[in-house]
């Protein structure tokens, strides 16, 4: 019994010598946002680190939604400053998002109202001097924040973290390529809101190359004006905190992403959110089960939580509506957030619910397909679990999501102003229900994924472990991120051969016509002097 209770001392003592401190900055302004976040805590903490999870309140409807394992979750509540008309503002925006037509100048409008939510967030967290002191009592091996505000670095820099490592929740951030370095090539690397694939005639490669720029703009403009919080500590270069970051997590799949170079910096973690082993243990309820089997054949319709099913155009949910009664022999399980359902009455294959458990529903093999809005955390759950699936983007990185998950012929993408057409809607249900083709595809995309040669959460544990005991890489820095568009693309060394070439040709022309010129004469010569004799 003592060399029993020895043996455990000595594992908690090893426990505790090989873990690491990690801060992990997670404003409560986004339920996807959070859930990535949430889940790169959880993964550490299940590895044996000590993870302190920081939320900034953004928003208050948020607060119940913030679900983290670890024992150490900071909440920075709202103050008497911190303004709260933006997200009201935001609810009348969701509202517009499905008549609205995407652009690159309009998205800049779009976002100023994350814009001014960002950086009032930070000026919360800021303020809250109590939480600050709290923090500087703990010794952080190394900070995770993601990279839509500058204030996840900046408040790192504050606490003395010289490991950082910035976290994207969605694919690559176009901001941040130029940031760190990372090569960018708008000619066929779709921008994070591009509505276009990786194969784009010359006006489209203009306006992805918009979408790019225009999102560059944006989030520029975000950390000029937060960086200016942090001028009581002397911080003011935003550019330097990027570069100097150890690491790039990504939530990207290579297999599924388009293909694109990167540096070494960063690391793809795209699935990390899918936890399969959980999900195929998940038990559905007698409701669900008696729903499931009341059919055939059952199609999920979910288009997430932001843009809502209810704010959908009438005319739209009418033409839904009549898609679903040519279907007699499908269950359609539609979430919805409202209790006005008068617009539906009389439909027997159609299940109205105001809360899914998606995961569970797409694990099972008795839902044979989805209608979904694209967004990322659904297009990495149809992608690992295998499910055929149209999809339906209404805004931001949805239509490349869409565009994403398509080349791989398990899934069909429609325009949201698709939903206004019956025939094409009427086909693509049948198409998605009854051809194999599908659900083959998406079966054998779900194969592969499951066999890939390292696991998001591996992959997680390893560099954070290697970023905390090692870093940070000064060296990983690469040139390229202090060089010009000129420089990266040797359009100098290209001027250079061209105007050689062109001198040498000129000089050849030159010659040439001199020649010719001096012969001419010659002859002209000899022709006279024949005259002459």
């Amino acid at each position: 019994m003592r060399v029993l209770l020895f043996f455990l001392s000595l594992l908690n003592l090893l426990t505790t010598i090989f873990s690491y401190n990690a801060l992990i900055y997670s404003p409560a302004f986004a339920t996807s946002h959070m859930n990535f976040m949430a889940h790169l805590s959880d993964t550490l903490t299940e590895a044996g680190h000590n993870v302190t999870f920081l939320v900034p309140i953004s928003e208050e409807s948020l607060r119940n939604r913030i679900k983290v394992r670890t024992r150490h979750l900071i909440n920075v509540e709202q103050d008497e400053i911190y303004e709260n008309h933006f997200w009201e503002a935001g609810d009348e925006l969701m509202q517009t998002v499905w008549t609205y037509v995407e652009s690159p100048e309009k998205n800049k409008e779009k976002f100023k109202l994350f814009e001014n939510r960002t950086i009032e967030t930070c000026g919360l967290l800021i303020r809250n001097r109590k939480v600050l002191e709290i923090l500087q009592n703990t010794k952080f091996d190394v900070s995770i924040t993601e990279p839509l505000s500058i204030c996840g670095l900046a408040y790192s820099k504050i606490l003395g973290i010289e490991k950082t490592i910035i976290a994207s929740s969605c694919t690559m951030y176009d901001h941040i390529m130029y940031l760190i370095g990372e090569p960018d090539h708008p000619s066929y690397v779709p921008a994070m809101q591009s509505t276009y694939t990786d194969k784009m005639n010359l006006y489209e490669r203009y306006q992805n190359y918009q979408y790019s720029v225009g999102f560059i703009e944006t989030m520029q403009n975000v950390f000029e004006a937060e960086i200016q919080l942090f001028s009581e500590w002397n911080i003011s270069n935003w550019h330097d905190l990027y570069s100097e970051t150890s690491l790039h997590f990504v939530n990207s799949n290579p297999y599924i992403d388009f293909p694109r170079p990167i540096i070494q910096k960063t690391v793809s973690i795209g699935g990390i959110s899918v936890n399969l082993e959980k999900i195929k243990s998940e038990k559905l309820s007698d409701e669900w089960n008696n729903i499931l089997y009341k059919r055939n054949q059952n199609m999920l319709i979910s288009f997430g939580s932001i843009a809502k099913s209810m704010d959908i155009p009438i005319e739209w949910k009418s033409n839904i509506l009549d898609v679903i009664k040519l279907f007699p022999n499908v269950t359609f399980i539609w979430k919805y957030e409202s209790d006005d359902l008068e617009w539906a009455e009389n439909i027997e294959n159609i299940v109205f619910m105001k809360w899914i458990p998606q995961t569970a529903l797409l694990n099972d093999k008795r839902v044979n397909a989805f209608l979904t809005h694209g967004g990322l955390g659904s297009t990495n759950e149809l992608a690992y679990l295998g499910k055929p699936a149209i999809m339906i983007p209404i805004f931001a990185d949805q239509m490349r999501n869409a565009n994403m998950l398509r080349r791989h012929n398990g899934t069909i993408s429609l325009s949201k102003f698709d939903l206004g057409n019956l025939d094409l809607l009427k086909k693509s249900i049948n198409s998605i229900l009854n051809y194999q083709k599908y659900s083959k595809n998406a079966e054998q995309l779900a194969s592969l994924l499951s066999k890939q040669p390292m696991e998001p959460k591996e992959t997680v544990i390893k560099y954070v472990e290697f970023v905390s005991k090692f870093g940070p890489f000064p060296t990983m820095d690469p040139s390229s991120r202090n060089m010009s568009k000129i420089q990266i693309y040797m359009l100098d060394i290209y001027f250079i051969l061209f105007f050689s070439y062109f001198i040498t040709l000129i000089g050849f022309v030159f010659t040439v016509r001199l020649l010719f010129n001096y012969l001419n004469f010659r002859s002209t010569k000899n022709k006279t002097k024949n005259k002459l004799n």
